[in-house]
């Protein structure tokens, strides 16, 4: 159907709760207890508060979630039974993160938000570990590697995970990253496609977020020079994927994998495609789609 001979897919939604997040949440709050925190606080459209508040029982911890208060999703009724403290917030979710970086530090609590140390280094090195499952898997470096892009630590942490790879000698090159993201807004996509090598955020007016695009759309991207470095230095590509063919390839992984997968997740699915149409590489090449969250039902 995709006309490509060898995609294989690396499916984060049976983490916990659903999302690659559960890796740096992990790995935030190992750091904000070794620090002898026992509070935080962490900006959060859904996913990421989720996963804060879950992994949150694990440490001891109480989760401050500050959410935009234009924003409703069904996990915040979630993160308040498993005993998150939710604050809703005006303005983007940009907005958030700064409001509550601001609270941590006049009530003492951990900053868990990203682009802040030092999360963003346990982060990346969390999101490090997707590279090491695949190489396992694969038992070999595939050619190209695709992720979502929103703040860009993934991408940033999947790239590091293949140049440890590379430093340990167990593959001989780096693969080729892709990155797909939403017309609605990205820097890291925009500053790539516009051969710019030092991020520049957009203005708030050019952003035009949706049900579909939230994860992906961003007016800063929090570790978008990671990222822009990560797409640079693998001789990387990436592109905008609209709304309707994030569905597209969302209900196309339901019917012909089993996989319920949230649309936004399915940008690097639909990236490899759009990177094949342009680049027109060898067919028998391995690519690996990361497919970044599943999709979620409403709790009843």
């Amino acid at each position: 159907m995709l006309n490509l001979n060898n995609i294989f897919l690396k499916f984060e939604g049976g983490n916990p709760t659903g999302t690659m997040k559960d890796r740096a949440a992990y790995a935030c709050l190992k750091v904000a207890r070794e620090r002898g925190f026992d509070s935080l606080a962490i900006a959060s459209c859904g996913n990421f508060g989720a996963s804060f508040v879950y992994m949150s029982r694990i440490f001891g911890m109480i989760p401050h979630v500050y959410i935009p208060e234009s924003y409703h999703t069904p996990r915040i009724v979630e993160m308040e039974r498993r005993g998150g403290v939710i604050h809703r917030v005006s303005g983007t979710y940009e907005d958030a993160v700064m409001y509550s970086a601001r609270e941590a530090g006049e009530r003492g609590w951990f900053n868990a938000n990203p682009g802040y140390e030092p999360n963003k280094s346990a982060s990346i090195e969390a999101y490090a570990t997707i590279s090491y499952e695949i190489y396992e898997r694969l038992g070999c470096a595939p050619d190209f590697v695709a992720v979502p892009i929103g703040n860009g630590t993934t991408i940033a942490g999947v790239h590091k995970g293949f140049k440890d790879l590379l430093e340990e000698d167990r593959i001989g090159r780096l693969p080729i990253l892709i990155g797909g993201s939403t017309p609605g807004g990205n820097p890291v996509v925009k500053c790539l496609t516009e051969g710019a090598r030092t991020i520049v955020n957009l203005e708030p007016k050019e952003i035009v977020e949706t049900d579909y695009n939230e994860p992906l759309v961003s007016w800063i991207c929090l570790d978008g020079q990671e990222a822009l470095d990560a797409l640079w230095e693998s001789s990387g590509w990436a592109t905008f994927i609209p709304d309707a063919e994030l569905l597209r390839y969302s209900d196309i992984l339901a019917r012909e994998e089993g996989l319920l997968v949230l649309p936004a997740s399915c940008a690097s699915l639909a990236a490899i495609v759009e990177y094949a149409k342009e680049k027109k590489p060898e067919k028998d090449q391995k690519y690996v789609a990361v497919l970044t969250a599943r999709r979620f039902q409403q709790p009843t």
